[in-house]
């Protein structure tokens, strides 16, 4: 099942489930651990996950498999909804796996969750890459998954968020200029594109996953790029005049025809997703995640799976945001820790198990393989995709944006959802469907029941 970071339906689940699951764990290495002839680990070990995809785990294993020939290891992979309540079960009757997936927050897989159950993994990431090894993954991926002071996961990869992505085919075709650094230009390309009968900006906010919610929190950088942190954390209050100011411009987005005027009656997935992708619409708001779909053979998947009979990839490309408050402030990216990889206490096959993760998080053989599937931003620092080799519509254009992207989103400073309670994402849900459905409603209404639902985080 796809990693629940796209649309954090992880914020809407309740987490009264898990105050009774924190259980003894035992000491590292108690378990035998199996050794070939060779002094290498051996042996067959398990891994849980909710992602990645089998299709992409089993190539990750094919690639270990090519160094670490003596090691079996067996991935099963849930849905979503499955992962938590068969980990809690596991881990209470002692069936647990060798190796599970952690992510720095959320109720699916979520550190606070399954931490007390994993191994501390700092001697394993010193033992593998030195003095100063947390530096050498992406800015604050480690600290993410640390729990208890405790590093319960290595990283696998991350992703970033507030930025955009256009259909360039659509804006060549139409004679729209792709240059949408301020709001007005912004709305001069959708003018034109409603004159050419093509959506400009597709969304979906019909659903309590938290993607509309990502294009507040943008307009709200615009406005003021400290706003959106400090609300989170408690030092201002979500009815502050930023948070209204940026539900009157996202009203004033539907108003001007930017944001379609079917955004409160479908879902960003599949439904604006797909208009994207079956070239309906010329934007949309997405993460780092979605690059794997600038690929030839992905595209086309994409687009038959969009209901397009004949598809004709396009080329896709990434955009800042525009400065949508006309304050002169580009929003930044947003970006954290996707998941890691954490080692069961009890595992059976301790030995095994470290050599797949190290390998996997730790080198650059192992990094390569996950930035090549160009759905995360690698954890460690300086390795990139492949771009040359992986099927681009247009290279020559798509290389070079697409490495600053993920070389910028490795940067990103602030988190994208590490802070944001369930309540507080509910409360942004709701006031982004009351902004654009009911007009009866203040801006300054929608603001002040925003904080009174909200919850704050504070910083740890």
């Amino acid at each position: 099942m796809r990693r629940i970071t796209r649309p954090v339906i992880a914020l809407m689940v309740t987490t009264g489930m898990v105050v009774a699951l924190a259980a003894c764990s035992g000491g590292a290495g108690e378990k035998s651990t199996a050794a070939s002839s060779s002094g290498k680990a051996s042996g067959t070990f398990t891994w849980w996950g909710w992602t990645p995809d089998t299709p992409v785990a089993k190539k990750y294993i094919a690639e270990f498999n090519k160094v670490y020939p003596d090691i079996k290891v067996e991935y099963k992979n849930y849905e979503n909804a499955d992962y938590a309540p068969t980990m809690s079960t596991a881990f209470q009757t002692g069936a647990g796996p060798d190796m599970f997936d952690v992510s720095a927050g959320g109720n699916v897989g979520g550190k606070q969750l399954w931490g007390d159950y994993a191994m501390d993994l700092t001697p394993v990431a010193v033992k593998a890459m030195g003095a100063g090894w947390k530096d050498k993954f992406a800015t604050g991926y480690v600290d993410e998954l640390t729990y208890n002071g405790k590093v319960v996961a290595l990283p696998l990869g991350g992703v970033a968020a507030d930025l955009f992505w256009i259909n360039k085919d659509l804006f060549t075709a139409n004679g729209v200029s792709t240059e949408l650094k301020t709001y007005d230009a912004l709305k001069a390309a959708c003018d034109k594109f409603a004159a050419a009968h093509v959506q400009c900006f597709t969304m979906g906010t019909n659903s309590t996953d938290t993607f509309s919610t990502e294009l507040l929190r943008t307009i709200m950088s615009s406005l003021d790029p400290t706003f959106y942190m400090k609300a989170l954390h408690g030092t201002v209050s979500w009815d502050d005049p930023v948070f209204v100011k940026a539900i009157d411009i996202m009203r004033n987005m539907k108003r001007d025809g930017i944001i379609s005027q079917d955004a409160t009656s479908i879902k960003q997935y599949p439904e604006a997703n797909n208009n994207f992708m079956s070239g309906k619409a010329a934007i949309v708001q997405m993460g780092t995640w979605y690059a794997q779909y600038a690929a030839k053979a992905s595209m086309t998947a994409s687009m038959e799976g969009a209901g397009v009979s004949k598809p004709v990839p396009f080329t896709m490309m990434p955009i800042v945001s525009p400065d949508l408050a006309g304050k002169g402030n580009i929003p930044g990216y947003v970006g954290e820790a996707d998941y890691g990889l954490a080692i069961n206490s009890k595992a059976k096959n301790v030995e095994a198990a470290k050599t797949f993760l190290t390998w996997l998080t730790t080198t650059k053989e192992g990094q390569q393989d996950v930035a090549n599937a160009i759905d995360l931003v690698p954890a460690l620092v300086g390795v990139q995709a492949d771009w040359k080799n992986l099927g681009l519509v247009s290279p020559d254009i798509q290389i070079p944006a697409f490495s600053k992207l993920f070389t910028d989103a490795a940067a990103a400073p602030e988190s994208r959802n590490l802070y944001i309670s369930a309540e507080t994402g509910n409360a942004q849900v709701i006031a982004v469907q009351q902004a654009l459905a009911n007009g009866s409603v203040s801006s300054a209404s929608i603001a002040k029941q925003a904080e009174a639902d909200s919850v704050d985080m504070p910083v740890k």
